[in-house]
């Protein structure tokens, strides 16, 4: 009987469970969630139908959403949750067996003011106030078996000038196991979606919640980059035709200690990119590409295998208001007093390892409509070998610029230069803070072509004075560039602006310049080689003064066996005569200083032949029959030195046009060259009277240096109205050495007298080496001397004395003043000896005011240079 009751009992119970689990739960919570979101949202919430299965305590809502009108906000079709009872309890954690939500949809819409329509998806609530816990919580021990959104579908649309662009991501599937904190397990999850029509995206990996850790890969196909940039109208003035992305990464994420991000073997695609501007195509690029990126956030390291760029094209245009086409491609707005200096000081620097970067067959083109300038690069190849930068310091250990063709031409002032075959390569750059080093440049096979366009003939206006403005600077950024090598370059010169048109080719032209430190007053050494025209050679040889770019010292041109023919359009243009024979030999030393050349020039000229006379407005009117016969020797060669003047900013200056300039004013300037003429009248060398010589240190003329003021006298006797100028100087160093010298001499004969016996010579330099205070004693000193011969100890006394007086020499301080006092003394040296002879007055003698200082290395006097001037009145 009482087991009869048990089991009626039991089964009542069971029932009851039964239906209220199936039924009454079910209706409560449908009724009771769309009654609670009803009081806390704005919008209309609708859920279907809820089940419960109290059995195995699972949970499914169908058919949810909340919506707006008539418009979809968010919802799905199905949630399932699975509660997995047993093994909650048998393992004292709240597990899960499954929670799946089939195809959620999410609709986004920003409007015009930037709203989103689900900002405002809550209503108002009363602020409660806040209680504060001291006790930390913890997170529950939980565990998900298996979790999937399926079929998801988010939709985002922006509304910018009435129009809408949307992304619809749609397809998605994201599949999670194991996600929980119980026993820490490390979750995996996959993701499969779609966004809008072409593109797909892949992800998959693990991940654990506590502490958080992260890592898989990531893959996105064929984006329409055009699609996003609809969100940016208001921000970009342009257009990307139609480019598509494609990457993939893997990527870790750890929390253990601190936040640790990797991203391993990024690969990055981006095809047919094109910037429009205004309907017009200013840029373009075929592919960039990026692969076996990797990034470690922490360490601030990124290392890439290859960057390549792949049919760049930009057109850059000026206009006439020298307004570029690339101006304000973004809208940024001037919010100064947002702006913060932000310190960059204390922050660690970036490691970036590159492996290649290319640039590959690209073009650029550029327009100056103000200046009338058009300049054009076609196939531009650019690739960079191991670039390293660490900070503000970046290293490239080899690099290859080039061009296969380059064209500027130039309307405005009639000349077109055009260059095939430019490349350059560059090895071991370096840049940093403190500048840029460069250990070597080489460049093989250029070909370069300048053209002289005929100009239209213009009045003649008064030139306007133009003010020069110091464009010197002193830079703490140091330029140190290693030779630079030329191989096997052409170039081709033309002039059409002459009746008879010139051109001239120098080919097989092969040279070097040497290293160039903007830091270091070290002139750089340059030599050139090649062959111009048919049978001529030149050479260049000397070296360049890199502070000032047109500043030349001590450059030496030679040009041998050139037919002067080839020259006949410059001397009918410059002498009115054309040439019909001979061969040019020249050596040209040239002096430039501020864009003004000043040369000295040997200029053999062998049997020259004028030819019939031409009508120039240019031509000089000059006996020239009678000045070539008046310089040519008896076998046909003309041998004078000749000055060469000019300016290089001047776009007609040339080596031609400048040799014949100087040549049809010859016979003029034959008396202004004096030292020349003096010579000749006395059948003496020039140089023997050109400047005087004096020993280092000392003020007294020597004999040898008598006979060239001897000179000077008598043919200051046959030419009474002309004066001598003479410019003072001392030689920095070895004025100062040989007075420092001298001092010493009398310091140690002062010595000497107070020593009573020995050698008081060796015993004066040996207590002034002890007084002052040396790191070598003497006795180390005397061991550098002593060397052992044939068994016996022998000392080098003289090296020995050698050795302390360069020490103590070096000690003694020469001022300024005693060598400027020196250089003084040397000219009253020169005039009284020239006075003496009482063939030279005070009026025909003229000093500088200003001493010149000298440093030559490889003199062996202390030169004083001489010049000719007019006597005064």
């Amino acid at each position: 009987m009482k087991n009869n009751l048990f089991i009626k009992i039991s089964l009542s119970l069971f029932i009851i469970y039964s239906l209220l689990g199936f039924f009454l739960i079910p209706y409560i919570a449908k009724d009771q969630i769309i009654k609670n979101l009803d009081n806390l949202l704005v919008f209309k919430s609708d859920l279907k139908k809820v089940s419960f299965n109290p059995y195995t305590l699972s949970v499914q809502l169908e058919e949810f959403s909340i919506s707006n009108k008539d418009e979809k906000l968010i919802g799905f079709d199905e949630l399932e949750i699975d509660f997995a009872l047993l093994k909650s309890i048998h393992e004292s954690h709240i597990s899960f067996k499954t929670l799946n939500i089939v195809k959620p949809y999410v609709n986004i819409i920003q409007d015009e003011n930037g709203s989103i329509n689900l900002a405002s998806i809550l209503k108002p609530q009363e602020k409660e106030v806040e209680k504060s816990y001291s006790e930390k919580t913890d997170i529950p021990a939980f565990k998900i078996s298996k979790t999937q959104i399926i079929d998801a579908n988010f939709i985002f649309t922006q509304i910018f000038d009435s129009k809408k662009t949307t992304t619809d991501i749609n397809n998605f599937n994201y599949t999670f196991y194991d996600i929980g904190t119980f026993k820490n397990f490390l979750a995996s999850h996959s993701l499969v979606t779609n966004v809008n029509k072409d593109t797909k995206l892949y992800l998959d990996g693990g991940f654990r919640l506590t502490p958080f850790k992260m890592y898989g890969k990531v893959k996105l196909e064929n984006l329409k980059s055009k699609e996003y940039l609809g969100y940016t109208k208001d921000l970009l003035n342009f257009q990307i035709g139609e480019p598509t992305l494609s990457l993939s990464f893997g990527y870790r994420v750890d929390t253990t200690k601190e936040l640790e991000v990797y991203i391993d073997n990024a690969k990055i695609n981006l095809n047919n990119l094109k910037l429009i501007k205004d309907n017009k195509e200013l840029a373009s690029l075929n592919s960039f590409k990026v692969s076996d990126l990797n990034l470690d956030l922490a360490r601030q390291k990124i290392s890439v295998n290859d960057i390549s760029f792949n049919s760049l094209f930009a057109k850059i245009v000026s206009n006439k208001n020298e307004k570029l086409n690339i101006d304000n491609l973004v809208n940024i707005k001037n919010d100064t007093a947002s702006k913060k200096e932000v310190d960059t000081k204390d922050e660690k620097p970036w490691i970036v390892d590159l492996k290649s970067f290319t640039i590959n067959n690209s073009n650029f083109t550029y327009d100056d409509l103000k200046n009338r300038t058009n300049m054009k690069a076609n196939d531009i190849n650019v690739l960079l070998d191991s670039l390293s930068i660490l900070g503000a310091k970046i290293k490239v250990e080899k690099s290859t610029i080039g061009t296969k063709s380059f064209e500027l031409k130039d309307n405005k002032n009639k000349t077109d230069i055009t260059a095939q075959n430019i490349k350059l390569n560059l090895h071991n750059l370096l840049k940093d803070n403190k500048g840029l080093k460069l250990s070597s440049v080489d460049m093989t096979n250029p070909i370069a072509t300048i053209i002289l366009e005929e100009k239209e003939a213009k009045k003649e206006t008064k030139a306007k004075e133009v003010k020069k403005s110091s464009t010197s600077q002193n830079s703490s950024m140091i330029l140190d560039i290693g030779p630079v090598k030329i191989n096997n370059a052409q170039l081709t010169f033309q002039d059409k602006n002459l009746k008879v048109p010139f051109k001239t080719n120098i080919t097989k032209l092969n040279g070097s310049f040497s290293e160039l430190n903007s830091k270091s007053s070290k002139p750089t050494k340059l030599k050139l080689e090649g062959k111009i025209d048919r049978y001529g050679y030149t050479r260049i040889t000397g070296f360049v003064d890199h502070k000032h770019i047109k500043n030349l010292t001590d450059v030496t041109l030679i040009f041998k066996n050139i037919a002067i023919k080839n020259f006949t359009p410059y001397s009918a243009k410059f002498a009115g005569r054309e040439l019909e024979k001979g061969k040019l030999n020249l050596n040209l030393k040239y002096n430039i200083s501020k864009s003004n050349l000043n040369a000295k020039n040997s200029i053999i000229i062998t049997d020259i032949k004028l030819g019939k006379v031409v009508e120039s407005p240019d031509a000089a009117s000059l006996p020239l029959e009678l000045g070539i016969a008046l310089l040519e020797d008896s076998k046909g060669i003309i041998d004078i030195d000749l000055p060469i003047t000019g300016n290089l900013d001047n776009p007609e200056f040339s080596i031609a046009p400048t040799v014949w300039k100087v040549f049809t004013n010859l016979i003029i300037k034959a008396v202004s060259s004096p030292f020349s003429f003096l010579a000749s009248l006395l059948g003496i060398s020039a140089d023997e009277i050109k400047s005087v010589e004096f020993i280092y240190g000392e003020s007294i003329l020597i004999d040898s240096e008598k006979e060239t003021l001897d000179y000077i006298a008598k043919a200051f006797a046959k030419r009474p109205n002309l004066a001598l100028k003479i410019e003072p100087s001392y030689d920095i160093n070895k004025d100062k050495s040989a007075l420092q010298g001298l001092k010493l001499e009398d310091l140690l004969i002062l010595d000497m007298k107070k020593l009573k016996d020995g050698d008081k010579y060796l015993l004066a330099l040996e207590n002034r080496y002890k007084a002052s205070n040396e790191e070598v004693s003497l006795k180390e000193l005397k061991k550098e001397f002593t060397s052992e011969v044939k068994g016996k100890d022998y000392f080098d006394k003289d090296s020995y004395i050698a050795k302390i007086k360069n020490i103590l020499k070096s000690k003694i301080e020469v001022t300024i003043q005693e060598m400027e006092a020196l250089a003084l003394k040397r000219i009253d040296s020169i005039k009284a000896y020239l006075l003496k002879k009482e063939a030279i007055g005070e009026k025909r003698l003229f000093i500088n005011d200003k001493i010149k200082v000298l440093d030559e290395k490889n003199a062996k006097y202390a030169e004083f240079d001489l010049a000719i001037d007019i006597k005064k009145k």
